[in-house]
């Protein structure tokens, strides 16, 4: 009797833990678990879902105590959501599911069937859509038209397009850097293109038939460029055909869930509402991706291709002992560029001085050569002053006379002017003489050759008179006008002329008279400036004596013709020497001009 009362509490406390263990396993059993699904949304967030959630549903039916939450997103916005693990399953296209896979683990749960053409896992591609009464006939046309699509990653969108283009050699950058991208929907392009917004869209294959079939716009009114229907497709498209939309698990979720959603997918009935809703008839096995792959090693895009920079980043690391020696190559290099380029500013600094020195002494050579030709014409300037001093001394004589036989001042003042002319004669040869000898090299004035020419034969004709040598002067053709350095012109001819009768003097054939005739020829864009004698001729080839200090003078410093030469290159023109026939020697000076005035 004792122990019917621990009897009595033993048997509460079992009954109590079987009741608990009872209720709790229905609790347990009955957990619901969710799952968040990514949908890339191409015609906008109602569609996707209008689209997609009959399939989620189905699922549910299929996998007790699970519900499934889609989430609609554009591109970016699913990249977003996965690199911050936001997704247990991701329903996409294959070219983003193909890019996320690169980069994050990813599992191939199924691919939807479609029934637009003969192979039922294919039906991406892109459709280039103008109006129907638009210009452009083929993808060839559309290089400088408006173009647009959803976005630069829709693969069926634009990169299938893209890829296309770049097989055929078709367009440069620039034409794809014009491309407006308008994020979802696809529908606004389609629309855009039908009210001439817009000449080009970029659409993926069959939404122009689903705009159709849903009575948002005229398959008529549109036209799809290069249009054709590959595995017998019922939608035209512009591209090769792609694989269709996949399934994939990500990390979050089990395989356990992986494995019962697979199998609901494969069970989808081909004619469900579900199958409808989406437009496929059913899923099967996932499709390979590898024509993605290429399409994206081909445009460069592929997550797993590496970039030259990437490339030769891992090389060096790789061959550290090269990478060292290049970088002590670089440095070494650098070094001696300085090095170079300390030297050479020093020998450029050299350079400058030193030819700042030869102009100084070729300035005082010119000026000794010029005052040598002032000292040797030494007559003929005598002659020319000594004319106006003796026309001004006979008026002097003369007004002396008449003022003694009473005259008047009023009967004197034209004597006084003869004797003013007189004495501004004498001074412009003094300062022709001045100018000779302090001449500015870069001094340049407007005149008439033909000037400077018989100021030159002025300076030297008494000279010549006084051997009996023949001085003639001949003009030819229209005068023309040109910049010359009117003293160094003097300086050439008073060297020319010195020289030519220097060698009538030397030549000991007087059976004719010794002559030197200048002779001036205007072209149409240039002069001639021809001296020929009749004197002993050449006594060397013309390149030794056009040389500096070649001289066949005893107190000749040889540099007569080469400052000539100097002065007329300075005109950018050239200086002939050659003999004359039957004897004697002939200089040509040829100078073009920028015609001026004539």
């Amino acid at each position: 009797m004792r122990l019917m009362p621990l009897f009595s509490i033993k048997a509460v406390l079992l009954f109590v833990v079987s009741f608990s263990c009872f209720c709790a396993c229905p609790v347990r059993a009955n957990v619901i678990q969710h799952y968040d699904v990514g949908v890339l949304a191409l015609r906008g967030d109602d569609h996707a879902k209008a689209a997609w959630l009959p399939t989620l549903k189905w699922l549910e039916s299929q996998i007790p105590n699970t519900t499934f939450d889609i989430h609609t997103y554009d591109f970016d916005q699913l990249d977003d959501a996965f690199r911050h693990n936001q997704l247990d399953f991701l329903l996409t296209s294959p070219g983003q599911a193909t890019k996320i896979a690169r980069q994050y683990p990813l599992n191939w749960l199924a691919t939807q069937k479609t029934a637009y053409s003969s192979n039922a896992t294919h039906s991406i591609a892109s459709v280039v859509v103008v109006h129907d009464d638009s210009p452009y006939k083929t993808l060839r046309d559309i290089e400088h038209a408006s173009v647009a699509a959803v976005s630069e990653k829709a693969f069926g969108g634009f990169l299938a397009l893209r890829y296309e283009l770049d097989k055929r050699g078709l367009f440069s950058r620039a034409f794809y850097k014009n491309i407006t991208f308008t994020g979802p929907p696809t529908d606004k392009l389609l629309l855009d293109v039908l009210d001439k917004k817009l000449d080009v869209a970029i659409v993926p294959a069959c939404t122009l038939e689903s705009m159709a079939k849903e009575g948002l716009l005229k398959r008529h009114q549109l036209r799809v460029l290069d249009r054709k229907h590959p595995h017998d497709s019922v939608c035209a498209v512009t591209t090769a055909l792609y694989p269709n939309w996949t399934l994939t698990k990500t990390e979050r979720a089990s395989n356990e869930i992986g494995k019962k959603v697979t199998q609901a997918l494969l069970s989808l009935p081909e004619y469900s509402k579900a199958a409808a809703a989406a437009g496929n008839i059913g899923w099967t096995l996932p499709a390979s991706s590898m024509r993605v792959d290429k399409v994206f090693q081909h445009l460069d895009m592929h997550p797993l291709q590496e970039s030259w920079q990437q490339g030769l980043f891992k090389w060096l690391t790789k061959n550290q002992l090269i990478t060292f020696a290049i970088v002590i190559f670089l440095v070494l290099l650098n070094v001696y560029h300085f090095w170079l380029e300390y030297h050479f500013n020093r020998s450029k600094k050299d350079l400058e001085r030193t030819l700042f020195d030869l102009k100084e002494k070729n300035t005082m050579l010119e000026h000794a050569q010029r005052t040598m030709i002032v000292g040797e014409l030494g007559s003929s300037i005598a002659h020319e002053i000594n004319q106006p001093l003796s026309t001004i001394k006979n008026y002097s004589e003369g007004i002396q006379r008449r003022l003694d036989q009473g005259m008047t001042a009023e009967e004197l003042a034209p004597f006084l002017g003869k004797i003013h002319q007189q004495v501004g004669v004498a001074s412009d040869i003094v300062q022709r003489l001045r100018s000779l000898i302090k001449r500015t090299p870069s001094e340049r004035v407007i005149c008439d050759p033909a000037a400077f020419i018989s100021e030159s034969l002025e300076l030297i004709e008494f000279d010549f008179q006084a051997l009996k040598i023949g001085l003639k002067f001949t003009v030819e053709g229209t005068p023309i006008q040109g910049e010359f350095d009117y003293i160094g012109m003097q300086q050439v001819m008073l060297n020319v002329l010195r020289n030519a009768k220097e060698a009538c003097l030397a030549n000991l054939d007087w059976e004719q008279r010794p002559m030197v005739s200048v002779e001036l020829l205007y072209g149409e864009n240039d002069i001639v400036i021809r001296v020929e004698d009749n004197g002993v001729g050449l006594e060397a080839c013309e390149k030794t004596v056009k040389e500096p200090f070649f001289t066949t003078k005893q107190d000749g410093l040889g540099l007569g013709l080469a400052i000539c030469r100097d002065v007329i290159e300075s005109h950018h023109g050239h200086l002939m020497i050659q003999p004359a026939r039957p004897n004697g020697c002939e200089v040509t000076v040829v100078i073009p001009l920028k015609r001026e005035q004539a």
